[in-house]
């Protein structure tokens, strides 16, 4: 047996670093064009300042596209990929998941001028390596600047592009970028980072290197989120916070993740809710759906990265760690019942039969899962 295992090739981390962009640029190879690809909040909030003045010391051309909303469409891919073909050697994506997606895309389009955004859907369907790209995250939670995944809705579903060429070359961490997260996005977005972790743990693709990334992760979580969510001003908090996600977006790019995220990216498109939400909701039910196959090894691990101790039998270490995950929801004032998002019990088995379609997740599930037991598992969390 053998492990491979893909990541970003260079991460720059610490607080208030973001002036060394220019130098990761012209490292890049960058001179003429850069795009810079973010949201509308980034400019209100000054950061594409502190990231254009670097930038314009060393190419010859800074540009922006801000008109990415939260969880892009295809139709927004596909202004992306119109958008980055004017000769661009460098692509940074600045924002949440959904802007640096996008970023991913735009890479992709700016190497592939023959190829729209519905061409590059599915496995290994960007033909060329994309352009040179510096991904910044500003919430500590999706673990995409850490990811070979891009997803957009197209036909009602949350899709993936998904290719090696999505992996970014430079990877900023600065926790300053972090700070102005409200305490719900804060909670959210880190909860969405430990169901990362957890659920690439217990995936049947896990291996001793994703497990690592997993368990430093939870560690890091549960020592700094509710933290930061009540002291949004911790900057080494914060940095904690930012570097946990990135590890269980290397954990989960890797290893894949589980049911839970089947169950969260149903919920999300049809309620609209945030991805962090759905998945924070979801996080504990489908840690004890699996606890009896995960096998007690692997449930201690978890219970001792959550708690920072052992406690000894299997059903013990998966009833502790459970209970403190919906004890975080809790305390963060979080949704811990789908009949807290609009979801009536009419909806339960509409949601179960499109949960038992996303596949790629349920078979790396550690407990099988039909429609029966999909069902019954969405009406207890009703």
């Amino acid at each position: 047996m053998y492990y491979a295992v893909q990541q970003p090739k260079r991460i720059v981390f610490g607080a208030d670093i973001i002036d060394k962009i220019g130098v990761e640029a012209r490292g890049l190879g960058a001179k003429k064009k850069v795009l810079i690809v973010t949201d509308k909040t980034m400019q209100k909030l000054g950061f594409y300042d502190r990231v254009h003045k670097p930038l314009s010391e060393v190419v010859e051309e800074v540009e922006v596209f801000d008109s990415i909303e939260p969880e892009p469409t295809l139709a927004t891919a596909e202004k992306v990929v119109t958008a980055s073909r004017a000769g661009y050697d460098l692509i940074v994506g600045m924002g949440g998941g959904s802007v640096l997606d996008m970023a991913k895309v735009a890479a992709a389009a700016a190497a592939n001028p023959d190829q729209n955004a519905s061409e590059f859907l599915g496995a290994n369907k960007i033909i060329n390596p994309s352009v040179s790209k510096i991904l910044i995250p500003t919430t500590a939670g999706t673990g995409s600047e850490a990811t070979p995944f891009a997803l957009v809705i197209a036909d009602g579903k949350k899709k993936a592009i998904a290719s090696p060429y999505n992996i970014a070359d430079v990877v900023f961490l600065d926790a300053s970028f972090t700070a102005t997260m409200p305490p719900r996005v804060t909670a959210f977005t880190g909860m969405d980072a430990l169901s990362h972790a957890v659920e690439s743990f217990l995936s049947l693709g896990a291996n001793p290197l994703t497990d690592s990334f997993a368990l430093e992760a939870m560690r890091k979580i549960s020592t700094n989120l509710e933290e930061v969510y009540s002291h949004g001003d911790n900057l080494k908090a914060r940095q904690e916070m930012a570097l946990a996600a990135m590890l269980a977006g290397i954990a989960f790019g890797n290893a894949g993740v589980i049911a839970g995220h089947a169950i969260a990216h149903t919920i999300g498109t049809r309620y609209n809710v945030p991805h962090g939400v759905s998945a924070a909701l979801t996080l504990p039910y489908i840690m004890e759906y699996n606890a009896v196959a995960a096998g007690e090894e692997r449930m201690q691990a978890i219970a001792k990265a959550l708690l920072g101790e052992d406690v000894g039998t299997e059903a013990a270490d998966a009833s502790k760690a459970i209970a403190y995950v919906r004890g975080m929801l809790e305390r963060m004032q979080l949704p811990t019942r789908l009949s807290e998002l609009g979801v009536t019990k009419d909806d339960l088995r509409g949601l179960a039969e499109n949960v038992v379609k996303e596949k790629g997740y349920l078979k790396r599930n550690t407990r099988e899962m039909d429609f029966d037991a999909a069902l019954k598992l969405l009406e207890s969390m009703w």
